[in-house]
């Protein structure tokens, strides 16, 4: 039988867990792969959760577009961390997760046989999506540091050209997108009317001197620019399922007819417990990024001791993306990898023909002896290959 879904991608992270089952039960497996954060939500949250539990309204549907209350604290957040002013009534979606969040963005956006330009690499889930929405994915590689080149994209801008996907700070690279850039970026949306897709699920997680930059925050900009984000990985919620989408009233408006039939809203109990981190967990959450940037450190020092690795450093996020030398199949050296040691990172092939020759190393969840040993193994493997 034919399927819609035949030329989409199985997810990769399912397949390559396939492969990895005889590890996983293993003590000395060590799962690199998956986009994991190292921390629960905070224990303030969690008792905010507990506390309404046994109430009737923890246990049904909320409005399709999301708790008015968690609305109204996810607005006064995102003014004051990205200077994005979003009406809680009709310009903001609660959704289960940013994966939801995209998915929805595309079905309302593009039509079929149209396409979406997306910076290479690029988070598969993705293009998953749009080709879902028998659409196209048009690939433009990054210049250096993992910067998307302006004139690039606008060289990839045609007649079909419905959206422009980035992601900053970005998985896979970690890249932090700088300002200029992404102004550049809107600046080919409003000229071109057409919609910039900004996934800020990362916003959070910038350091040394970085800062994250918001397009929604021009104003300028705001008919323009959807931006779409979730509670996973700066908040230690991935199995709750919350994500969020904010846009003008009119498309809000369409998206909900998207939101509706596909999920109806985001679990009732995951948007408590965000409503619980806005309000009273956002100084454990900053702990949690000072252990990230210590871990961080101490992963690029040990990847510099590995000849075989090109390090390209980036400011965001905790995977590292470096090139591997000499290296044309990404996907069976993973799993050389993975059968030597014990160790699971991902193919850079899986996020676009510009990641080919990369590995993603995600060290989230580690601890700094995980990552020492991580490192152990990848320096025999590549001294040994």
């Amino acid at each position: 039988m034919k399927y819609r879904t035949d030329d989409i991608m199985p997810p990769p992270i399912v397949k390559l867990a396939e492969a990895a089952k005889r590890f996983i039960k293993s003590p000395g497996f060590l799962n690199l792969g998956q986009g994991l954060p190292g921390h629960i939500p905070p224990d303030d949250a969690l008792t905010i959760l507990k506390d309404r539990m046994s109430h009737p309204a923890t246990h049904v549907y909320t409005p399709d577009e999301g708790l008015l209350e968690l609305r109204e604290e996810l607005a006064l957040y995102l003014r004051q961390k990205s200077g994005i002013d979003a009406n809680p009534q009709d310009e903001i979606v609660i959704t289960a997760g940013a994966n939801n969040a995209f998915a929805g963005a595309i079905l309302t956006i593009v039509e079929p046989k149209q396409n979406v330009i997306m910076p290479s690499p690029y988070y598969f889930n993705s293009v998953m999506a749009v080709k879902l929405a028998s659409a196209e994915v048009r690939e433009v590689p990054v210049g250096s540091s993992f910067q998307p080149r302006v004139e690039d994209i606008e060289a990839a801008i045609d007649n079909n050209t419905r959206a422009i996907f980035i992601i900053s700070p970005n998985n896979p690279t970690g890249a932090v997108y700088e300002k200029g850039t992404i102004d550049g970026i809107v600046d080919l949306c409003i000229q071109h009317d057409i919609m910039l897709i900004s996934d800020e699920t990362y916003s959070r997680m910038v350091f040394d001197d970085a800062t994250h930059y918001s397009p929604r925050s021009r104003r300028d900009a705001e008919n323009h620019v959807v931006t779409i984000g979730s509670f996973s990985k700066d908040f230690g919620m991935s199995g709750w399922r919350v994500g969020f989408t904010v846009g003008p009233t009119e498309f809000i408006r369409e998206f909900l007819k998207v939101q509706d039939t596909v999920t109806i809203c985001a679990p009732t109990a995951g948007q408590i417990l965000a409503l619980g981190v806005l309000k009273t967990g956002l100084d454990a959450v900053e702990n949690e990024l000072r252990r990230l940037s210590l871990l961080r450190e101490l992963a690029y020092l040990r990847m510099r001791e590995i000849d075989a690795f090109e390090e390209n450093y980036t400011k965001g996020t905790f995977y590292l993306f470096p090139r591997v030398k000499g290296c044309t199949d990404s996907k069976k050296l993973v799993m050389d990898i993975l059968q030597s040691t014990g160790t699971l990172v991902l193919p850079g092939s899986i996020f676009g023909d510009a990641g080919e020759g990369h590995v993603r190393i995600s060290i989230g969840p580690l601890t700094p002896e995980a990552v020492d040993e991580a490192f152990d193994r990848l320096s025999k493997f590549f001294k040994e290959d």
